[in-house]
């Protein structure tokens, strides 16, 4: 079996505090703006928030298809082992990971 420690890679770290990059874009929404230099920051920190759900979205997909891979990883090592062991049905492991339409 192919050894496990370099399979299991962790999840990277989100690297930024999302409730802090809100938590300064509140404070400098309530801050008393120049009429001079509102009209520069307001999209800025608006393109910042955007930016932010994005990041958090990518995220999220990023985990999901992680997840994903990792069970059709385990799927695949285990129909491995069954076929070896001479499992009658060692491509049940696959059907249970695979979406619907693979298996018909």
């Amino acid at each position: 079996m192919a050894n496990q420690h370099e399979s299991a890679r962790h999840m990277p770290r989100l690297s930024i505090n999302g409730d802090a990059v809100i938590a300064r874009l509140e404070t400098l929404a309530g801050t008393g703006l120049c009429p001079r230099c509102e009209p520069a920051v307001t999209p800025v920190a608006s393109d910042a928030i955007q930016m932010l759900a994005e990041i958090i979205r990518l995220y999220d997909a990023l985990a999901l298809a992680r997840r994903e891979s990792a069970n059709r990883l385990a799927a695949m090592r285990a129909a491995l082992h069954a076929a070896s062991d001479g499992e009658a049905d060692p491509l049940a492991y696959l059907r249970d990971e695979l979406p619907g339409e693979w298996c018909a």
